[in-house]
């Protein structure tokens, strides 16, 4: 494949990308480190096979959002080089060996997990200025928030919470709409010079900004690794968000946050069949029992003056999760940098 500049690339020196806790985990296959023949390096993201039902646009959807940056001159994601369209390869800047902030929160130095944290909010807040009001062609969400709730009423009573549902569903529906790399997590990033750059846009999406602000007050729900962090490095996220993005904190945000953690909640609700049978260990001594309990805890502090019946729903299922999970302790455990 042909890079801007007159170089190209093929897959015959490919290697796996190794960098960060995360690969420490699983290695994914589907992408590779390439040496262009110019000395520069790449990298290469192979489209998922045929059989594979997870993302099925997943491609397509990439390349849009990182064609949408690329015109708009915003650098929150890697730039692409190239593509190719009938192989389903994407070629990317390789962003170096930097960071993730997952590897940061891993660690041992608080200030430089938290500084990490802020770059990423920074970052966000970048792309959500950017396309703001630019993102149409990019598809809607991957999850369907009603049908989520929907989902969790064959399982519980919920009626009583439906009137503010409905609410959740407005506010998010309200506003112009921004970019999502639809899977804002701490290992889907990197650090590079001092600002964080996102990783995989498989999942992007035209969306409602906070439904990634809200991701900062909530322990992150996918990868290897999840916890929490301490209040007031939440707050000081949150701020850099606000600041990169241009929001106030005024009653559209408290309403946007409110309705934005109050979708993640329900979304992530549906784990509680599996949860019942079982909690899986974790290296790292963290539960997805105590994660979606935090998650509540969060969602019910999240909704409590915007939409009340739906807080009491949500601390009313907490309780009776807690009662079936005896032994889990209040909250999780903060990362290992902030211990």
């Amino acid at each position: 494949m042909d890079l801007p500049g007159g170089a190209s690339v093929t897959l015959e020196s490919a290697r796996p990308v190794t960098e960060g806790w995360c690969n420490t985990v699983a290695v994914n296959p589907r992408l590779l480190r390439c040496t262009a023949d110019d000395g520069r390096t790449v990298i290469v993201k192979m489209r998922r096979p045929p059989g594979d039902t997870r993302r099925r646009s997943g491609f397509r959807r990439e390349l849009s959002a990182l064609l949408l940056l690329a015109e708009l001159d915003c650098d929150a994601g890697p730039r692409l080089l190239a593509t190719d369209d009938s192989a389903g390869l994407l070629v990317l800047e390789d962003l170096g060996d930097g960071p993730a902030l997952e590897d940061l929160l891993v660690g041992s130095d608080p200030a430089a997990a938290t500084a990490a944290f802020v770059a990423l909010a920074e970052a966000v807040g970048r792309m959500h200025t950017a396309t703001l009001g630019q993102a149409d062609g990019i598809g809607p969400p991957w999850f369907d928030v009603a049908e989520h709730w929907s989902r969790i009423g064959e399982l519980t009573e919920t009626e009583w919470a439906d009137r503010d549902v409905a609410e959740l569903l407005e506010i998010l529906a309200s506003g112009p709409m921004a970019l999502s790399n639809g899977d804002l997590a701490p290992q889907n990033c990197r650090l590079r010079d001092g600002r964080m750059r996102l990783l995989d846009f498989e999942d992007a999406a035209c969306q409602h900004p906070l439904l990634d602000a809200a991701q900062f007050r909530l322990p992150f729900y996918g990868g290897p690794c999840w916890a929490r962090i301490p209040p007031a490095v939440g707050a000081e996220v949150e701020a850099a968000y606000r600041a990169a993005a241009g929001r106030a904190a005024d009653r559209a945000w408290a309403e946007g946050m409110a309705a934005a953690v109050g979708a993640w909640t329900i979304i992530r609700l549906v784990r509680v069949p599996k949860l019942l049978d079982a909690d899986p260990p974790h290296p790292m001594g963290f539960s997805r029992r105590g994660q979606l309990l935090d998650t509540l805890q969060v969602g019910a502090e999240a909704t409590a003056t915007v939409l009340p019946r739906l807080s009491a729903w949500f601390a009313a299922t907490e309780d009776d999760l807690r009662s079936r999970w005896p032994g889990l302790p209040e909250s999780q455990d903060v990362y290992p940098a902030y211990r």
